[in-house]
């Protein structure tokens, strides 16, 4: 009953637009924005790499503030820069399925998003990753039976409740002001890793995680904030 009920809010919320928490207590298959926790944990993930420059930036800079992120990587970029996911892999960070071409969830069928869920699997597994059990739709858009694909494929669809909105190019102290104006235990925080022409990204989260980090909060990856406490 407990999952059903974790399983209707998040569905809820991703179709009628409602805001909320979710409680993850075994990651069951199902659509989360955030966790709910008295913890000061977030999740920084990036979408639609890896990039053959802007990547390795975000990676050199993850590691030098010692923090760990989620990549949700799209399987044509990981056919064309594999030596960019191995270096995510290599520094100890998560990564997701973002589809093969992410295409518009809305116009394909299951069959096909199948499809690309699992190409993407393969080449990720191809490079040493473990199998993703996360999975971002394109977008962030969940159809009522896009859960299907979710069960049959072995995924949970990881949202987000705070967008930087880098990939429209917002300047980098917007991005700032944005996220420390909202920022909560539990959040899990979009970026991209990828975007056309010059990435704001970058200056951003250089700014934004001394801060996060003097405010007392903890970066993990979003499997380690969904999961149940020890």
């Amino acid at each position: 009953m407990k999952k059903a009920l974790c399983l209707f809010f998040s569905l809820l919320f991703v179709l009628c637009g409602a805001t909320g928490s979710l409680r993850a207590t075994s990651i069951p298959t199902g659509v989360y924005y955030r966790a709910s926790t008295t913890d000061k944990k977030i999740a920084i993930t990036f979408d639609d790499g890896p990039h053959p420059v802007y990547t390795d930036k975000i990676l050199s800079l993850l590691k030098e503030e010692e923090v760990v992120a989620t990549f949700f990587a799209i399987g044509s970029n990981v056919e064309m820069y594999p030596s960019v996911v191995k270096h995510i892999l290599r520094d100890g960070h998560e990564i997701g399925n973002h589809t093969y071409s992410h295409p518009a969830i809305k116009r394909i069928t299951n069959e096909f998003l199948e499809e690309e869920i699992e190409k993407t699997d393969r080449l990720l597994a191809e490079l040493g990753a473990p199998r993703p059990s996360l999975f971002r739709p394109p977008q962030g858009i969940c159809p009522g039976d896009f859960l299907k694909v979710l069960k049959d494929t072995g995924k949970i669809a990881i949202l987000w409740n705070i967008d930087t909105r880098d990939w429209a190019h917002t300047p980098s102290d917007e991005i700032v002001e944005s996220v420390l104006s909202s920022i909560g235990g539990g959040d899990i925080i979009l970026f991209h890793d990828s975007v056309g022409g010059e990435s704001t990204t970058i200056p951003a989260i250089k700014k934004l995680i001394p801060i996060l980090k003097e405010r007392g909060y903890q970066f993990v990856t979003v499997s380690e904030l969904l999961s149940p406490p020890n």
